[in-house]
């Protein structure tokens, strides 16, 4: 078994947190500024993903705590769009999910081989971050096709 690098796994672990907690306000933000004739199904996607990094900010604080991490009560900035149509909101969307996917890679790759239990969390979230990366590439082909 791999050493475990404790420090790099609670820095990369804030990190996460503060951008899964932008996540809350990004998506919560965007949810409120759809409009168009596929407004609720995107208002609801939008909805869920701000619940659902609601939920992984907690998961990733929780593991934080575990390696005796303090978690801090900070935000990754949230970029201005220059247009808050619902396809520049899902393109932002698409970035976001793909960056929340870089930094559990790059989590797991730090932990790979030293705890199990750590490694089982980020395979799921890498799982899920796939899975809503797919969904939003699958929303702005629709919107693209009208």
């Amino acid at each position: 078994m791999m050493q475990f690098n404790r420090d790099k796994a609670i820095n990369l672990l804030q990190q996460i947190l503060e951008f899964e907690l932008a996540g809350v306000v990004r998506y919560t933000t965007y949810s409120l500024l759809i409009n168009g004739h596929k407004k609720k199904e995107i208002v609801d996607f939008l909805k869920e993903q701000a619940d659902e990094s609601l939920f992984h900010s907690q998961k990733v604080g929780e593991i934080l705590v575990r390696i005796n991490g303090n978690p801090q009560p900070r935000i990754t900035p949230i970029p201005e769009l220059d247009s808050y149509s619902t396809k520049d909101i899902l393109n932002a969307s698409l970035v976001h999910e793909k960056q929340a996917l870089g930094m559990y890679k790059k989590l797991l790759d730090a932990v790979k081989g030293s705890n199990s239990d750590i490694e089982e969390f980020l395979t799921n979230m890498i799982e899920e971050e796939g899975h809503h990366t797919q969904e939003l590439v699958e929303m702005i082909d629709d919107l693209n096709e009208e």
